[in-house]
C-alpha cells in the first residue's frame, strides 16, 4: 500500500511499573531540567527487522524488560508534581510508562528499500503530541510506542520529556532497557541526585552575567540591532511557506573531505562536528535566501558534564547542556573560507565550554523561574537562527534487545523549528553521519539541487 496516508491501529494501552517497588519521595529538579518543563516531547523512532513470528515475544520482552530498566531508572514512572516550596519535582511513585501497541499497514521492506526516508507517517509512530502538553502533571513523562508492520519489523518510538533526560541520558537509559532485554545487568547504573546543580542562593548579578550577546571582537552588540528583516520562510504576501522535511547521508569519506578541505585552508584541523555544521550553515543560509546585510546564527549545545572543575561521571542522569551561539553577518558567511566558518562554531563551543559562563547560566534560570522567557530569546529575533540538535556521537545502534542492530534511527517529527539541524550517527558507522532537518519547502528544493552541497 502508498505510504502516503497509512492507516494506523491502536491496539492496546498499559502503564509499565517498575518490577519491585521505588525509592518514593519528590526528585529535586534544576534548573537545567525545569526550563524543558513545558517544552515539546522528544520523539524518536529505532526501526527493527524481525519476521512476524517472532514481533509477539519481542514485545512481551520489551515489556518485561522496561519493567526491569525502571527498578533503575524510577523518575520515568513518576509524574511532575508542585512541591511544598512551589518548585515543580517529580513524584517519584511508581506509577508507570505509558505503553502503546499499534499496527500500521505498511510493508517494512519498502521502507527499507527506502532506506527510511523520512515520512509524514512518522509522526504517527508516537503516541504523544508534540507541542507541551496540556496537563504536564497528569501525563507520563515517557511513551513507549511499538507498531507492527505489514510482513514483520517493528518501529520502537519513544517521546520523552525533555525535563527528564536529555540526549545523552536518554540514550543512556535505552541501551540499559536493551541490556536488560539481552539478559545482563544494567553496565551503567544511573545517578539520580540532581543537587549538585542546586543554587542555594540565586543572584541577580550573576544572572545579569548571561547573555547570547556578539563575541567581543564582532563589532557591535545585540542592543544596536533592530528585529532582522529577513524574506527567508516567507511567500510574496509575508506568509510563511510550508515546510519540508529531508534526510541527507553524509559518509565518513565526505566528513573526511570536508576536515581536508577546510585543513587546508590555512586554519588547522577540524573536527567532524566543526566543519559538517559549518556546512550546514552556509549552505542552508544560502538556501534560505538570507540578505547580505542580516546576522545569522547557529545555536549549540554543550555536554557540559565533562567540563566542571569536579567533572560530573557519565552516569548522570538529567540535563547538563550548555548553551553557546556562533554569528556572522550573512554576506561574510557567503563569501569566507569552511575553515573560518567551522572556526567560529569553534569559538561557539569554546564559549559553550566556560565554567563561568554555565554557573551564569543557572543563576539566570533562577532568577527567571526556569523558563525560556523573552529575556532569554529575544535577542534571536534579532537574528536568522539555525540550532543543532542531539548529536552523532550518541549510541543509538548499540540498542540491542537480542534480536539485532536498529535498521536505521529516525527523528519522527522534528519540532524544534526551522532550520534546526538533527544529527543521527550513519547505520554504517566509521564516522558517517545523518542529518535530518525541516526547511522552507522551496529553501529545500533549492539546497536539493545545489550541487555543491552533496557535492564537494
Amino acid at each position: 500500500m502508498a505510504m502516503e496516508n497509512p492507516r494506523l491501529e491502536l491496539l492496546q494501552t498499559s502503564l509499565i511499573a517498575p518490577a519491585t517497588p521505588t525509592q518514593k519521595g519528590h526528585l529535586y529538579l534544576s534548573s537545567l531540567d525545569l526550563v524543558w518543563r513545558e517544552f515539546h516531547f522528544i520523539r524518536r523512532i529505532i526501526f527493527y527487522r524481525m519476521e512476524a513470528d517472532q514481533y509477539a515475544a519481542a514485545v512481551d520482552c520489551l515489556k518485561r524488560c522496561l519493567s526491569e530498566a525502571l527498578v533503575s531508572f524510577y523518575p520515568w514512572a513518576g509524574r511532575f508534581v508542585v512541591g511544598e516550596d512551589g518548585r515543580v519535582a517529580v513524584d517519584c511513585n511508581d506509577r508507570g510508562v505509558e505503553f502503546i501497541e499499534a499496527a500500521i499497514d505498511v510493508s517494512f521492506r519498502e521502507l527499507e528499500d527506502d532506506d527510511f526516508e523520512l515520512k509524514p507517517f512518522f509522526g504517527k509512530l508516537n503516541h504523544r503530541d508534540e507541542h507541551p502538553p496540556a496537563n504536564i502533571f497528569d501525563n507520563p513523562l515517557l511513551s513507549i510506542q511499538v507498531t507492527q508492520f505489514l510482513d514483520g519489523g517493528m518501529a520502537l518510538g519513544y517521546a520523552q520529556s525533555h525535563a527528564i533526560a536529555d540526549g545523552h541520558s536518554i540514550w543512556h537509559f535505552m541501551n540499559s532497557w536493551a541490556e536488560c532485554g539481552r539478559g545482563v545487568p544494567i553496565s551503567v547504573p544511573p545517578l539520580h541526585d540532581r543537587t549538585v546543580l542546586k543554587i542555594d542562593l540565586p543572584s541577580k548579578d550573576r544572572a545579569a552575567l548571561f547573555n547570547f550577546d556578539f563575541p567581543d571582537d564582532f563589532g557591535f552588540k545585540f542592543k544596536d540591532l533592530k528585529a532582522t528583516e529577513t524574506t527567508a520562510g516567507k511567500q510574496g504576501d509575508g506568509k510563511p511557506l510550508v515546510s519540508a522535511q529531508r534526510l541527507f547521508r553524509f559518509t565518513a569519506d565526505m566528513i573526511k573531505k570536508l576536515k581536508t578541505l577546510a585543513a587546508e585552508e590555512g586554519k588547522g584541523d577540524f573536527t567532524s562536528y566543526e566543519v559538517l555544521c559549518a556546512h550546514f550553515w552556509r549552505h542552508v543560509t544560502a538556501a534560505r535566501r538570507v540578505e547580505d546585510n542580516a546576522v545569522v546564527c547557529l545555536a549549540v549545545l554543550v555536554n557540559f558534564r565533562s567540563c566542571l572543575s569536579d567533572p560530573l561521571p557519565p552516569s548522570y542522569f538529567g540535563n547538563v547542556i550548555n548553551l553557546s551561539a556562533a554569528y556572522a553577518i550573512a554576506g561574510q558567511l557567503y563569501s569566507e573560507s569552511l575553515a573560518t566558518s567551522a572556526s567560529r562554531i569553534r569559538e561557539a563551543v569554546v564559549r559553550g565550554k566556560s565554567e563561568d559562563r554555565f554557573w551564569d547560566f543557572l543563576h539566570f534560570l533562577e532568577v527567571h523561574d526556569n523558563l525560556f522567557t523573552d529575556d532569554l530569546l529575544a535577542p534571536m529575533l534579532k537574528v536568522v537562527c539555525m540550532n543543532v540538535a542531539s548529536s552523532f556521537r550518541f549510541p543509538m545502534y548499540e540498542v540491542d534487545f537480542g534480536w539485532g542492530r536498529p535498521a536505521a534511527v529516525r527523528a519522527a517529527r522534528i519540532t524544534g523549528g526551522i532550520g534546526e539541524i538533527v544529527l543521527f550517527p550513519g547505520r554504517s558507522g566509521g564516522g558517517s553521519v545523518d542529518v535530518c532537518m525541516p526547511l522552507e519547502a522551496d529553501a529545500m528544493e533549492r539546497l536539493g539541487s545545489d550541487n555543491t552541497f552533496l557535492n564537494f
